[in-house]
């Protein structure tokens, strides 16, 4: 905006200057056409007038030029800034996004990602939801073979949180996950979303594809932890009572 306003500017003033010369030469006329030239010199007193008519001609000619140069200098200045605007509005494509594959391609169907900001906040809480549904489906499956020491009068289904010693253990779980979500595992707006570092040393892949992998398995383990609360629930069983075991 700054540099179309100079530019308005700059053509307003060489138009400003084309005009004041032009009426500086048409009101200033020489001394010779104020007086009344005899016959003999009529021819020579002329040509000034001609000449001066040729170069308020010349001067009308450059203002019109200047204003045409500034003019076009104006409209590729306004090009400019739309296409950079435009290149800067299509820099993000959600489609393009990892976890964006077939055979759904990018799912959002309720248009929650209207944005980029808003796709990063969805994608940091997908990345926990799905973290927290495989330790969830594991541990459900665990806890209904493998019992701790001093919970062994607690159902092995996702009752055993609301009953007896589990619902100690189900309070400290909470206890540490709030710690972990509080001051460990904080989002770094420098990096991308679920960055929190490798906790494994000695398993150091950060590649494309391992990170797909491990969005698609927090996919398919948040329906698997739904499925066995919910089955759970409706039949009595626990995890490996429903898978038969």
């Amino acid at each position: 905006m700054p540099a179309t306003s100079k530019l308005c500017s700059g053509v307003i003033f060489v138009g400003a200057c084309g005009l004041g010369g032009k009426a500086f030469l048409a009101g200033s006329p020489s001394g010779a056409a104020l007086q009344e030239p005899s016959a003999a010199l009529r021819g020579a007193v002329q040509k000034p007038a001609q000449t001066s008519a040729v170069a308020q001609s010349a001067t009308a000619a450059m203002t019109v030029a200047g204003v045409a140069v500034l003019g076009s200098i104006a409209a590729s200045a306004g090009r400019g800034k739309v296409k950079r605007a435009s290149n800067i509005a299509c820099n993000f494509n959600k489609e393009a996004q990892l976890g964006a594959q077939a055979p759904l391609g990018f799912f959002d169907p309720l248009g929650f990602c209207e944005n980029e900001e808003k796709f990063i906040d969805l994608r940091q809480k997908e990345l926990k939801h799905g973290r927290l549904a495989m330790m969830a489906a594991l541990g459900m499956l665990g806890q209904s073979l493998v019992q701790l020491p001093g919970m062994e009068g607690v159902p092995k289904g996702v009752t055993a949180c609301v009953s007896g010693n589990g619902q100690v253990g189900f309070l400290l779980i909470l206890a540490i996950v709030s710690g972990l979500e509080a001051a460990v595992f904080v989002q770094d707006p420098k990096k991308e979303p679920g960055n929190f570092g490798n906790p494994l040393p000695w398993w150091d892949d950060y590649s494309e594809e391992m990170r797909a992998r491990e969005l698609n398995n927090g996919r398919i383990a948040m329906f698997s932890a739904i499925g066995i609360i919910s089955a759970s629930l409706y039949t009595g069983k626990s995890a490996a009572e429903q898978f038969g075991l």
